[in-house]
């Protein structure tokens, strides 16, 4: 997602998504599948809501938090919405490194 933003045309940008949607095309199975090797048949279901609520209020605040970052216009040259990418991705890679120790 971070690479995103320093797409420098078109073509860059499709071959990023490409390889963005290949990477996380398993993970929502793979999420589902994994919360149910932790979770009995019984609990499953409120887990699995609870998921999918999350990921449903996550998307309903990115859309504030990206109308915030865009304001970044001209910041480093970049157009505002090269900053979202930038942004968004960089908070999820250091969550991924700090994970590895938590």
């Amino acid at each position: 997602m971070t690479c995103h933003g320093f797409a420098r045309n078109y073509a860059d940008l499709l071959t990023l998504r490409l390889l963005l949607g290949l990477a996380e095309a398993g993970l929502y199975p793979g999420i589902i599948f994994y919360i149910s090797c932790w979770y009995k048949r019984t609990e499953l279901g409120t887990r699995n809501a609870t998921f999918f609520s999350s990921a449903t209020i996550a998307g309903a605040f990115s859309g504030l938090l990206a109308a915030a970052i865009s304001k970044m216009e001209g910041i480093g040259g970049k157009p505002g919405w090269t900053w979202i990418f930038i942004i968004e991705g960089l908070c999820t890679v250091l969550l991924a490194i700090a994970s590895f120790w938590m």
